[in-house]
Protein backbone atom coordinates (compact mmCIF):
# COMPACT_ATOMS: atom_id res chain seq x y z
CA UNK A 1 0.00 0.00 0.00
CA UNK A 2 1.77 3.12 -1.27
CA UNK A 3 0.12 5.64 1.06
CA UNK A 4 1.02 3.57 4.10
CA UNK A 5 4.61 3.13 2.92
CA UNK A 6 4.91 6.89 2.33
CA UNK A 7 3.45 7.62 5.74
CA UNK A 8 5.87 5.35 7.58
CA UNK A 9 8.83 6.74 5.61
CA UNK A 10 7.74 10.32 6.37
CA UNK A 11 7.40 9.42 10.05
CA UNK A 12 10.93 7.99 10.12
CA UNK A 13 12.28 11.11 8.41
CA UNK A 14 10.44 13.38 10.83
CA UNK A 15 11.76 11.42 13.82
CA UNK A 16 15.30 11.79 12.50
CA UNK A 17 14.94 15.55 12.04
CA UNK A 18 12.70 16.56 14.93
CA UNK A 19 14.28 16.94 18.38
CA UNK A 20 11.12 18.07 20.15
CA UNK A 21 9.03 15.75 22.36
CA UNK A 22 6.36 13.73 20.54
CA UNK A 23 2.81 13.46 21.87
CA UNK A 24 0.13 11.30 20.29
CA UNK A 25 -3.53 12.16 20.69
CA UNK A 26 -5.33 8.80 21.05
CA UNK A 27 -9.13 8.45 20.99
CA UNK A 28 -9.42 4.68 20.53
CA UNK A 29 -10.92 5.10 17.07
CA UNK A 30 -9.61 3.66 13.82
CA UNK A 31 -7.65 6.77 12.78
CA UNK A 32 -5.66 7.20 15.98
CA UNK A 33 -5.22 3.42 16.15
CA UNK A 34 -3.56 3.41 12.73
CA UNK A 35 -1.36 6.32 13.80
CA UNK A 36 -0.16 4.27 16.79
CA UNK A 37 0.67 1.37 14.49
CA UNK A 38 2.56 3.64 12.07
CA UNK A 39 4.54 5.20 14.92
CA UNK A 40 5.55 1.90 16.50
CA UNK A 41 6.47 0.53 13.08
CA UNK A 42 8.58 3.61 12.35
CA UNK A 43 10.29 3.55 15.75
CA UNK A 44 11.26 -0.09 15.26
CA UNK A 45 13.09 0.83 12.05
CA UNK A 46 15.26 3.38 13.85
CA UNK A 47 18.45 2.66 15.77
CA UNK A 48 17.90 2.55 19.53
CA UNK A 49 19.73 5.87 19.96
CA UNK A 50 17.07 7.60 17.84
CA UNK A 51 14.05 6.18 19.66
CA UNK A 52 12.82 9.14 21.65
CA UNK A 53 10.20 8.82 24.38
CA UNK A 54 6.67 8.78 23.03
CA UNK A 55 3.77 10.18 25.04
CA UNK A 56 0.31 8.81 24.30
CA UNK A 57 -2.41 11.09 25.65
CA UNK A 58 -6.01 9.94 25.86
CA UNK A 59 -8.30 12.86 26.66
CA UNK A 60 -11.01 11.62 29.02
CA UNK A 61 -13.58 14.36 28.53
CA UNK A 62 -15.96 12.86 31.10
CA UNK A 63 -18.66 12.45 28.47
CA UNK A 64 -17.15 9.71 26.29
CA UNK A 65 -19.51 6.85 25.43
CA UNK A 66 -19.18 4.74 28.62
CA UNK A 67 -19.17 1.28 27.05
CA UNK A 68 -16.12 2.22 24.94
CA UNK A 69 -13.99 3.32 27.90
CA UNK A 70 -13.00 -0.20 28.94
CA UNK A 71 -11.85 -0.95 25.40
CA UNK A 72 -9.79 2.24 25.32
CA UNK A 73 -8.29 1.61 28.78
CA UNK A 74 -7.25 -1.93 27.81
CA UNK A 75 -5.84 -0.75 24.48
CA UNK A 76 -3.73 1.91 26.18
CA UNK A 77 -2.21 -0.72 28.43
CA UNK A 78 -1.51 -2.96 25.43
CA UNK A 79 0.24 -0.03 23.70
CA UNK A 80 2.42 0.61 26.73
CA UNK A 81 3.38 -3.06 27.08
CA UNK A 82 4.09 -3.51 23.39
CA UNK A 83 6.29 -0.43 23.37
CA UNK A 84 8.30 -1.85 26.24
CA UNK A 85 8.62 -5.23 24.50
CA UNK A 86 9.84 -3.59 21.28
CA UNK A 87 12.26 -1.20 22.98
CA UNK A 88 10.10 1.92 22.54
CA UNK A 89 9.62 4.04 25.66
CA UNK A 90 5.88 4.80 25.59
CA UNK A 91 4.30 6.79 28.40
CA UNK A 92 0.49 6.51 28.48
CA UNK A 93 -1.50 9.25 30.17
CA UNK A 94 -5.25 9.74 30.62
CA UNK A 95 -5.83 13.49 30.56
CA UNK A 96 -8.91 15.19 32.02
CA UNK A 97 -10.13 18.76 31.54
CA UNK A 98 -9.99 21.09 34.55
CA UNK A 99 -13.17 20.80 36.63
CA UNK A 100 -14.22 24.32 35.66
CA UNK A 101 -14.11 23.36 31.96
CA UNK A 102 -15.97 20.05 32.07
CA UNK A 103 -19.08 19.63 30.00
CA UNK A 104 -21.70 19.55 32.73
CA UNK A 105 -20.03 22.30 34.75
CA UNK A 106 -20.36 24.53 31.69
CA UNK A 107 -23.91 23.48 30.81
CA UNK A 108 -25.45 23.04 34.25
CA UNK A 109 -23.21 25.34 36.27
CA UNK A 110 -22.72 28.30 33.93
CA UNK A 111 -25.74 27.66 31.71
CA UNK A 112 -23.90 27.17 28.42
CA UNK A 113 -26.21 25.88 25.68
CA UNK A 114 -25.12 22.50 24.27
CA UNK A 115 -22.61 22.99 21.44
CA UNK A 116 -23.60 23.66 17.85
CA UNK A 117 -21.57 24.06 14.66
CA UNK A 118 -21.81 27.82 15.22
CA UNK A 119 -20.98 27.74 18.95
CA UNK A 120 -18.75 24.69 19.25
CA UNK A 121 -17.23 25.60 22.60
CA UNK A 122 -16.52 22.00 23.62
CA UNK A 123 -13.49 21.11 21.47
CA UNK A 124 -11.09 23.64 22.99
CA UNK A 125 -12.18 23.14 26.58
CA UNK A 126 -12.56 19.37 26.57
CA UNK A 127 -9.74 18.31 24.24
CA UNK A 128 -7.26 20.91 23.00
CA UNK A 129 -6.71 22.87 26.24
CA UNK A 130 -6.22 19.75 28.44
CA UNK A 131 -3.65 18.39 25.98
CA UNK A 132 -1.77 21.71 26.03
CA UNK A 133 -1.76 21.70 29.84
CA UNK A 134 -0.49 18.11 29.82
CA UNK A 135 2.26 19.01 27.33
CA UNK A 136 3.55 21.68 29.72
CA UNK A 137 3.24 19.33 32.68
CA UNK A 138 5.08 16.38 31.13
CA UNK A 139 7.43 17.86 28.55
CA UNK A 140 7.86 21.49 29.63
CA UNK A 141 7.34 24.84 27.94
CA UNK A 142 9.43 24.20 24.84
CA UNK A 143 8.33 23.18 21.39
CA UNK A 144 6.41 19.93 20.96
CA UNK A 145 5.08 17.83 18.10
CA UNK A 146 1.55 16.47 18.44
CA UNK A 147 0.70 13.52 16.22
CA UNK A 148 -2.95 13.22 15.22
CA UNK A 149 -5.09 10.96 13.05
CA UNK A 150 -6.73 13.94 11.36
CA UNK A 151 -7.64 13.38 7.71
CA UNK A 152 -8.84 15.34 4.70
CA UNK A 153 -12.31 14.38 3.40
CA UNK A 154 -13.79 13.91 6.89
CA UNK A 155 -15.79 17.13 6.47
CA UNK A 156 -15.73 20.32 4.44
CA UNK A 157 -14.98 22.38 7.53
CA UNK A 158 -12.10 20.09 8.52
CA UNK A 159 -10.63 20.41 5.01
CA UNK A 160 -10.72 24.22 5.20
CA UNK A 161 -8.97 24.23 8.58
CA UNK A 162 -6.27 21.82 7.41
CA UNK A 163 -5.59 23.77 4.21
CA UNK A 164 -5.41 27.06 6.11
CA UNK A 165 -2.87 25.66 8.58
CA UNK A 166 -0.72 23.53 6.27
CA UNK A 167 3.03 24.08 6.42
CA UNK A 168 5.44 23.73 3.51
CA UNK A 169 6.38 20.16 4.38
CA UNK A 170 3.83 17.33 3.81
CA UNK A 171 1.97 16.02 6.88
CA UNK A 172 2.91 19.10 8.96
CA UNK A 173 0.45 21.73 10.17
CA UNK A 174 0.50 24.59 12.63
CA UNK A 175 -1.92 24.61 15.56
CA UNK A 176 -3.91 27.80 15.84
CA UNK A 177 -3.31 29.62 19.13
CA UNK A 178 -0.34 27.43 20.11
CA UNK A 179 2.80 28.64 18.37
CA UNK A 180 5.08 26.10 20.06
CA UNK A 181 3.04 23.12 18.88
CA UNK A 182 3.46 21.55 15.46
CA UNK A 183 0.93 18.99 14.23
CA UNK A 184 2.18 15.92 12.39
CA UNK A 185 -0.68 14.09 10.66
CA UNK A 186 0.72 10.95 8.97
CA UNK A 187 -2.62 9.75 7.55
CA UNK A 188 -3.94 13.14 6.44
CA UNK A 189 -4.36 11.96 2.82
CA UNK A 190 -5.97 8.61 3.72
CA UNK A 191 -9.58 7.75 2.97
CA UNK A 192 -11.58 5.66 5.42
CA UNK A 193 -10.94 2.64 3.19
CA UNK A 194 -7.20 3.40 3.31
CA UNK A 195 -7.31 3.44 7.11
CA UNK A 196 -8.87 -0.01 7.33
CA UNK A 197 -6.46 -1.37 4.76
CA UNK A 198 -3.55 0.16 6.68
CA UNK A 199 -4.70 -1.46 9.92
CA UNK A 200 -4.76 -4.78 8.10
CA UNK A 201 -1.42 -4.35 6.33
CA UNK A 202 0.92 -3.39 9.18
CA UNK A 203 2.56 -6.50 10.56
CA UNK A 204 4.47 -7.01 13.78
CA UNK A 205 2.39 -4.51 15.80
CA UNK A 206 -0.26 -6.17 17.95
CA UNK A 207 -1.35 -3.45 20.42
CA UNK A 208 -4.41 -2.69 18.29
CA UNK A 209 -6.87 -5.58 18.28
CA UNK A 210 -8.09 -5.29 14.70
CA UNK A 211 -10.93 -7.77 15.07
CA UNK A 212 -12.23 -6.10 18.21
CA UNK A 213 -12.10 -2.56 16.82
CA UNK A 214 -13.84 -3.80 13.66
CA UNK A 215 -16.56 -5.39 15.77
CA UNK A 216 -17.04 -2.16 17.74
CA UNK A 217 -17.36 -0.09 14.57
CA UNK A 218 -19.88 -2.53 13.18
CA UNK A 219 -21.92 -2.21 16.37
CA UNK A 220 -21.64 1.58 16.26
CA UNK A 221 -22.54 2.06 12.62
CA UNK A 222 -24.59 -0.95 11.65
CA UNK A 223 -23.94 -2.36 8.18
CA UNK A 224 -21.15 -0.75 6.16
CA UNK A 225 -18.47 -3.26 5.21
CA UNK A 226 -15.54 -1.54 3.50
CA UNK A 227 -13.03 -4.35 3.16
CA UNK A 228 -13.31 -7.93 4.26
CA UNK A 229 -10.99 -8.92 7.07
CA UNK A 230 -10.68 -12.45 8.39
CA UNK A 231 -13.89 -13.39 10.22
CA UNK A 232 -15.39 -9.91 10.32
CA UNK A 233 -16.68 -6.96 8.31
CA UNK A 234 -15.32 -3.66 9.62
CA UNK A 235 -17.14 -0.39 9.06
CA UNK A 236 -15.81 3.03 8.21
CA UNK A 237 -18.65 5.04 9.66
CA UNK A 238 -19.40 5.67 13.31
CA UNK A 239 -17.39 7.68 15.77
CA UNK A 240 -15.63 7.37 19.10
CA UNK A 241 -16.94 10.55 20.69
CA UNK A 242 -19.09 12.15 23.35
CA UNK A 243 -22.49 10.70 24.14
CA UNK A 244 -23.70 14.25 24.82
CA UNK A 245 -22.71 15.54 21.37
CA UNK A 246 -25.33 17.91 19.95
CA UNK A 247 -23.19 19.15 17.07
CA UNK A 248 -24.65 16.20 15.17
CA UNK A 249 -28.43 16.18 14.94
CA UNK A 250 -28.74 12.42 15.40
CA UNK A 251 -26.53 10.35 17.68
CA UNK A 252 -26.31 7.28 15.46
CA UNK A 253 -23.39 5.85 17.44
CA UNK A 254 -25.29 5.49 20.72
CA UNK A 255 -28.48 4.48 18.93
CA UNK A 256 -26.76 1.66 17.06
CA UNK A 257 -24.97 0.48 20.21
CA UNK A 258 -28.36 0.29 21.94
CA UNK A 259 -29.77 -1.72 19.03
CA UNK A 260 -26.78 -4.05 19.39
CA UNK A 261 -27.60 -4.84 22.99
CA UNK A 262 -26.01 -2.03 25.04
CA UNK A 263 -29.30 -1.20 26.75
CA UNK A 264 -27.63 0.75 29.57
CA UNK A 265 -27.07 3.57 27.05
CA UNK A 266 -30.82 4.16 26.58
CA UNK A 267 -31.15 6.66 29.49
CA UNK A 268 -28.12 8.57 28.18
CA UNK A 269 -29.55 8.67 24.67
CA UNK A 270 -32.91 9.91 25.94
CA UNK A 271 -31.24 12.58 28.09
CA UNK A 272 -29.20 13.81 25.12
CA UNK A 273 -32.31 13.96 22.91
CA UNK A 274 -34.20 15.92 25.58
CA UNK A 275 -31.30 18.33 26.13
CA UNK A 276 -31.14 18.98 22.39
CA UNK A 277 -34.90 19.60 22.27
CA UNK A 278 -34.80 22.33 24.95
CA UNK A 279 -31.58 24.03 23.77
CA UNK A 280 -33.27 26.99 22.10
CA UNK A 281 -36.56 27.05 24.02
CA UNK A 282 -37.29 30.45 25.58
CA UNK A 283 -38.80 28.70 28.60
CA UNK A 284 -35.35 27.38 29.47
CA UNK A 285 -33.10 30.21 28.24
CA UNK A 286 -32.55 33.73 29.55
CA UNK A 287 -33.58 36.52 27.19
CA UNK A 288 -30.53 38.58 28.14
CA UNK A 289 -26.93 37.47 27.66
CA UNK A 290 -24.27 37.75 30.31
CA UNK A 291 -22.90 40.88 28.60
CA UNK A 292 -26.25 42.60 29.14
CA UNK A 293 -27.31 42.46 25.49
CA UNK A 294 -30.66 41.08 24.43
CA UNK A 295 -30.81 37.62 22.86
CA UNK A 296 -30.81 33.98 23.89
CA UNK A 297 -28.58 33.85 26.93
CA UNK A 298 -27.57 31.06 29.30
CA UNK A 299 -29.93 28.47 30.67
CA UNK A 300 -32.07 29.88 33.47
CA UNK A 301 -31.26 28.71 36.98
CA UNK A 302 -34.55 26.79 37.09
CA UNK A 303 -33.58 25.07 33.83
CA UNK A 304 -30.14 24.17 35.18
CA UNK A 305 -31.76 22.58 38.23
CA UNK A 306 -34.05 20.59 35.93
CA UNK A 307 -31.14 19.47 33.71
CA UNK A 308 -29.23 18.23 36.75
CA UNK A 309 -32.30 16.32 37.96
CA UNK A 310 -32.64 14.67 34.55
CA UNK A 311 -28.93 13.83 34.46
CA UNK A 312 -29.03 12.22 37.92
CA UNK A 313 -32.08 10.23 36.83
CA UNK A 314 -30.19 9.01 33.74
CA UNK A 315 -27.22 8.10 35.92
CA UNK A 316 -29.34 6.03 38.27
CA UNK A 317 -31.25 4.33 35.45
CA UNK A 318 -28.13 3.47 33.45
CA UNK A 319 -25.73 2.48 36.21
CA UNK A 320 -23.02 4.64 34.57
CA UNK A 321 -21.26 7.33 36.56
CA UNK A 322 -22.07 10.48 34.61
CA UNK A 323 -21.03 13.31 36.93
CA UNK A 324 -18.42 13.54 39.70
CA UNK A 325 -18.67 15.02 43.18
CA UNK A 326 -16.11 17.66 42.19
CA UNK A 327 -18.29 18.72 39.27
CA UNK A 328 -21.38 18.88 41.49
CA UNK A 329 -19.56 21.08 44.01
CA UNK A 330 -18.48 23.46 41.25
CA UNK A 331 -22.01 23.56 39.82
CA UNK A 332 -23.49 24.50 43.20
CA UNK A 333 -20.82 27.18 43.64
CA UNK A 334 -21.61 28.70 40.24
CA UNK A 335 -25.32 28.70 40.99
CA UNK A 336 -24.69 30.62 44.19
CA UNK A 337 -22.52 33.15 42.35
CA UNK A 338 -25.41 33.90 39.99
CA UNK A 339 -27.87 34.19 42.87
CA UNK A 340 -25.58 36.65 44.66
CA UNK A 341 -24.74 38.68 41.55
CA UNK A 342 -26.88 41.83 41.23
CA UNK A 343 -25.98 42.06 37.54
CA UNK A 344 -27.29 38.58 36.77
CA UNK A 345 -30.62 38.78 34.96
CA UNK A 346 -32.77 36.25 33.17
CA UNK A 347 -35.21 38.53 31.34
CA UNK A 348 -34.29 41.58 29.26
CA UNK A 349 -37.19 43.76 30.41
CA UNK A 350 -36.31 43.21 34.07
CA UNK A 351 -32.64 43.80 33.31
CA UNK A 352 -33.42 47.13 31.60
CA UNK A 353 -35.71 48.14 34.47
CA UNK A 354 -32.99 47.37 37.01
CA UNK A 355 -30.49 49.37 34.97
CA UNK A 356 -32.87 52.31 34.86
CA UNK A 357 -33.43 52.15 38.61
CA UNK A 358 -29.72 52.11 39.32
CA UNK A 359 -29.16 55.06 36.97
CA UNK A 360 -31.87 57.09 38.70
CA UNK A 361 -30.47 56.28 42.13
CA UNK A 362 -26.98 57.29 40.97
CA UNK A 363 -28.25 60.59 39.56
CA UNK A 364 -30.14 61.26 42.79
CA UNK A 365 -26.99 60.65 44.78
CA UNK A 366 -28.43 57.62 46.56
Amino acid sequence: MKKLHNSIEATIEQLNNDDSPWIVGFSGGKDSSLVIQILISAFCQLPVSKRKKLYVFYCDTGVEIPVLKDYIKNTLERIRKEGRALGVDISVKAIKPAVKDRYFVKVIGRGYPPPTNIFRWCTDRLRIDPIQVAIKQYVGDGEATVILGTRFSESGERDKILKANALDKPYLFKQQGHQKTTLFCPIVDFTAEDVWEGLLCIKGVSAIDLHLISKIYKEISGECPIIRLPETNPCSKGRFGCWTCTVVRKDKASKNLILNGYKSLEPLYEFREWLLSIRDEIEFRCTVRRNGQGGLGPFRLSARVKILEMLIAAQEASGHNLISDAELSEIYRLWQLDKDNSNYAEDLNKHLANQSTRTQQSCAGV
